[in-house]
């Protein structure tokens, strides 16, 4: 994959940057005040090392991009980790010749989170506040860009929340899967997010944490490989490792937080109030008496009975909500949750049962 043509240019309040993947035209555009790119080809290229892993495709530069050195020996490290824990990622060869790279030399300034109305992203914002001068929000990846309504919807809510804060939003739009149709977005997701803000030589930029540290496992963000999405100029920070009940019972103090709160990906709307992920996140307001006017009360505890753990991870997650349900005195609501949970647990007995059983047969048929 030959990565050609970089460009830069402004456009409608706003910065455009613009390049090609072999013959995939990707354009990624920055809105708002007095925007900068002072590292658009280290942001061009770590977008595209993940679709090059997934794809296992070589990934080289043309004459328009000048890369961090320190970017590519981060880069390595990175690929080692990822294709180790996904079969679908392989660890691919970067084509780059000694007359690409640079020594980084431009100031940094700023630091920024990324915003998109989720209770981990509302959660490091109040926790990082003070000391955030931007809030990074994207379209095109969870929200595709011809969803016109949901991508209204979800930028004005981001432009209150921000402006509520007397903070700076900078706003990203790349068509990553008008290029790459054949591959998840889902998949790529965090890894774009974060190469995306590199562009802007930032001095921090915020990662906010999927996981506590007693739900960590391989994931697309992850502690041990967030930081390496770096140039050597921006330091990139995993933030926030604790449970998502503890994360809700935070954010569940600011009503703006409440007010904007969107975490679903699973359909065409705004929150679904269907989804596995709606229905964690009604359940956890449930069990601490809490509401969102952005998702429906969770009123019938046999709606629970639709949502799916599939992870070690998501496991983890319910059972807080059990045990915060329990210590909160809403025993129906905990009885409801430890049921899903208990499901989980027998058909991971039943994994472990059959795989034990098939050992012992091929043993026995070796003898």
């Amino acid at each position: 994959m030959e990565l050609s043509a970089l460009k830069i240019e402004n456009d409608n309040n706003g910065v455009l940057m613009s390049w090609h993947a072999d013959n995939r035209a990707l354009r990624l555009k920055f809105s708002g005040d007095a925007i900068k790119l002072p590292a658009a080809a280290d942001a061009a290229f770590t977008s595209c090392l993940m679709p090059a892993m997934l794809l296992d495709e070589t990934l080289s530069v043309d004459s328009s991009f000048t890369l961090s050195r320190d970017l590519i020996k981060n880069l390595t490290k990175f690929q080692q980790i990822f294709s180790g824990w996904f079969d679908d990622l392989q660890s691919v060869n970067l084509d780059i010749t000694e007359q690409s790279l640079h020594d980084s030399l431009f100031k940094p300034d700023g630091n920024a989170v990324f915003y998109s109305g989720g209770v981990d992203a509302s959660y490091s914002f109040f926790e990082l506040q003070d000391d955030i001068d931007y809030l990074i929000f994207c379209l095109g990846l969870d929200i595709q860009l011809h969803e016109k309504e949901r991508c209204d919807k979800a930028l004005e809510s981001a432009r209150k929340f921000a402006e509520h804060y007397g903070k700076r939003l900078i706003v990203m739009e790349t068509n990553f899967r008008e290029a790459f149709p054949e591959l998840s977005a889902q998949r790529c997701q965090v890894v774009l997010l974060i190469s995306y803000s590199l562009a802007l030589g930032l001095r921090c930029l915020f990662v906010p944490a999927s996981h506590d540290v007693l739900e960590l496992e391989p994931f697309i963000t992850h502690p041990m490989t967030d930081p390496l999405l770096t140039n050597g100029v921006t330091e990139v920070v995993h933030h926030g490792m604790v449970s998502r009940v503890k994360k809700t019972i935070a954010i569940a103090r600011s009503e703006q937080a409440l007010a904007f709160l969107r975490v679903c990906n699973a359909s065409d709307q705004f929150n679904c109030g269907k989804c596995e992920k709606c229905l964690r996140t009604m359940a956890t307001l449930a069990a601490i008496g809490g509401s969102s006017p952005a998702l429906p009360a969770l009123t019938d505890f046999k709606q629970l009975r639709e949502a799916k753990i599939w992870t070690p991870g998501k496991y983890h997650m319910w059972h807080d909500i059990y045990l915060c349900a329990k210590q909160n005195n809403a025993l129906r609501l905990a009885e409801a949750v430890n049921k899903l949970c208990r499901r989980y647990e027998w058909k991971q007995l039943l994994k472990l049962l059959k795989v034990q059983s098939l050992k012992l047969l091929n043993d026995m048929i070796q003898r």
